[in-house]
């Protein structure tokens, strides 16, 4: 008798900790959708990066697919409040904070190099 409650007891706590240690993601439906870059700041500046080519697409199965220039990538995304995680397959997650995102601009912000870089997308 007490070895079936034991178990019990095991069981719910190996589900409770299942339940807590999932990555959170609010699946944000701003997001959804085919992007494409209008704008990219470097330390608030422009950057002389050509913005219309890159693009991106958030899907709602929570892949996404991205092409930057002649370099595609492609993974999994969430988001958890202001931030945006990416995982391409095989690498590992990037995260980058979301300025806008109200389903027909999209704002990221990144950090690369220690640079603050900014890049501004419009909704296809």
């Amino acid at each position: 008798m007490n070895y079936k409650r034991i178990t019990q007891a095991l069981f719910l706590a190996a589900m409770f900790t299942l339940a807590f240690c999932q990555k959170a993601n609010d699946k944000n439906p701003a997001l959804l959708g085919s992007w494409q870059g209008t704008e990219w700041l470097i330390m608030d500046r422009p950057s002389g990066m050509d913005a219309t080519q890159v693009h991106f697409e958030f899907k709602e199965d929570g892949t996404f697919s991205a092409l930057f220039g002649d370099q595609i990538k492609a993974g999994t995304w969430r988001t958890e409040k202001d931030k945006l995680y990416t995982k391409e397959t095989g690498k590992q997650e990037i995260i980058v904070k979301l300025l806008k995102y109200d389903g027909a601009a999209l704002d990221f912000e990144m950090n690369r190099g220690g640079q603050k870089e900014v890049l501004k997308l419009a909704k296809k």
